[in-house]
């Protein structure tokens, strides 16, 4: 019964961050929209981690058959691919690095938000 109410949750949220899309007066993805949602959620403590445990689990284990219908797409569409090749390289590889860059600041910003929180509790 729990993954049940963990699932509706979940569901409910993409539900709003959908309806919350189709008002903007510009293109936003209501998926990302309901990620917003649930991070002020978790971050206000509305949510907590154990709200979500099974279904993340879930998720979590399972995630690479979620790349199953992407990859059949790029392997259908390997023709349009092998044309527009160099580009799709040159745009991977860099945003690659931006993202260990940006993924590298958050954790150093983390590590030190932790530290000053240790210092201040000691």
């Amino acid at each position: 019964m729990k993954i049940l109410v963990e699932l509706s949750l979940l569901f409910v949220l993409t539900l709003s961050g959908e309806a919350i899309s189709s008002v903007l007066p510009f293109s936003f993805p209501g998926t990302l929209i309901a990620m917003f949602l649930l991070l002020f959620l978790m971050g206000s403590r509305i949510v907590k981690e154990e709200h979500l445990a099974i279904s993340s689990a879930f998720f979590s284990r399972y995630m690479a058959l979620f790349f199953v219908p992407a990859g059949v797409e790029i392997i259908e569409n390997l023709e349009i691919l092998k044309s527009s090749w160099l580009p799709l390289v040159a745009i991977s590889i860099i945003s690659l690095f931006i993202t260990f860059f940006v993924s590298a600041k958050a954790v150093e910003l983390v590590e030190a938000i932790s530290h000053k929180k240790a210092e201040e509790e000691a």
